[in-house]
């Protein structure tokens, strides 16, 4: 299973960690699709599910794998386990244009093998 990680510093990893839960949580509702139906990788080829807590989330994006979110001190820890290396593609430029909006520009995402 393709897997990759990145460790974002912030100072802010728990209110960033939650805002990804919430948005996850939005775009996971029924209402969420048509707000991303513009966007082709939301064109219906995914089911989202989010749980979690406020230290730590996970993202299962079926059929494609799921996303977990630490937060730890000064640091927010995002790993991707995948189906295969597209699905691997996708999580990743999803979760990289969230994180980098939530941030402001401020959040510096940098993939890599987690092993």
């Amino acid at each position: 299973m393709p897997a990759l990680e990145s460790r974002v510093p912030t100072d802010r990893p728990a209110r960033y960690l939650r805002q990804f839960r919430t948005h996850a949580e939005a775009m996971a509702s029924p209402r969420g699709h048509r707000v991303h139906a513009g966007n082709p990788q939301a064109a219906g080829e995914i089911h989202l599910r989010v749980e979690g807590t406020d230290s730590r989330t996970t993202a299962h994006f079926g059929p494609w794998g799921h996303c977990t979110l630490t937060a730890e001190p000064e640091t927010l820890v995002v790993r991707i386990d995948a189906t295969d290396a597209a699905a691997l593609r996708r999580i990743r430029d999803i979760l990289t244009r969230d994180l980098t909006r939530f941030g402001g520009g401020s959040l510096t995402v940098d993939w890599r093998d987690p092993d």
